[in-house]
This record gives C-alpha cells, structure tokens and sequence, in this order.
C-alpha cells in the first residue's frame, strides 16, 4: 500500500534548505564533476522544490560519519557484486536526515556518455534516496529514476512519480 505525504509516522527529511556536496575523486570518481551537478540539478529544478542540492568540490573523505555529504568509489561500503551504489543516512530524532553519503561500486565500469553503466542516471537516483525518497513500484513508461533496477541514461531524467515523491517528502519539510 502507499504511503500518503501526511502519514503520520513521518518521512525521513531534510531541516535545511541547502545541502551541499563533496565528491571524492578517486578510483573511478575523476571527470565525474558534470555528471554528478547534472544529477543534483535534477532535483534542485523541480517544481516547487524546496532543497538546493549544490556541488561543493572535492575532498578525500570517505565512507564515514563526518558531517560531510560525500560522493565516492569504492570498493566494499556495503555495495558489492551487482549493487551499482549505495546511500547512506545518518539521522536524528524525527527522521531528520543530517548527513548522506554515496558510495558507487568501483567494480563497476562508469561511464558519463549515457552508456552503461550511467553515472548521472545512478547519481541521480541515489540523490532521490538522499532526499528520503524510496524505490517506486511505478513500471510505466517512461520509467522513474527512483526504479528500483537500473535501466540506462532514461534515468537521468526525473518524471512525475519521481518530482511528486520529492514534493510529498519536501511537505515534512
């Protein structure tokens, strides 16, 4: 069954407009820059969105707990074998959400042509989890970003299930 926006055990959730976030370029994560904006980007330009989501450079943080939002390739962090990437939320009382990290499974080859394995697709999925939205079980044509399996660079793009999602959980906000 679906969950309406005013359910009252809540969304996980953001208390701040802006979120800023710092991508660690190693591994696979150099010449990722427009990609992963691109992505961000995406959800900053929905419709009555209330988050900024803002790439703030780089840095060589990892998988941690640091009060940084962090972009990086590994290997391991939870995400191996077919698991392209992973998010993380760390969060406070009321489901809000204080720090996300993503993780994208080095293993992997990425691309940024719209081949696969897509980085902008997938970055722009897992910024849809950062945000606290789940996996959608909308199957249609065009397909969500928030797909649960990943389907190439049709990912890039968000449609209505995805921006109506952001704005139910934005209404926590």
């Amino acid at each position: 069954a679906a969950v309406t926006c005013t359910n009252a055990g809540g969304f996980t959730h953001w208390n701040i407009r802006n979120i800023s976030w710092y991508h660690n370029t190693a591994n696979q994560g150099s010449g990722k820059t427009t990609a992963l904006t691109n992505a961000m980007n995406s959800w900053t330009n929905v419709t009555s969105a209330n988050h900024v989501l803002t790439y703030a450079g780089t840095t060589t943080a990892g998988w941690s707990t640091d009060g940084r939002n962090t972009i990086l390739w590994a290997n391991g962090n939870g995400c191996t074998g077919s698991c392209l990437a992973l998010t993380a939320l760390v969060l406070q009382a009321g489901q809000v959400i204080v720090e996300t990290d993503i993780t994208f499974n080095n293993t992997v080859t990425w691309t940024t042509s719209g081949a696969n394995y897509d980085t902008e697709s997938v970055a722009a999925h897992e910024l849809g989890h950062t945000l606290g939205i789940h996996h959608t079980e909308i199957t249609s044509s065009p397909r969500p970003t928030m797909y649960a399996i990943y389907f190439g660079s049709g990912g890039r793009s968000l449609e209505t299930d995805d921006r109506s999602a952001l704005q139910c959980a934005e209404s926590r906000y």
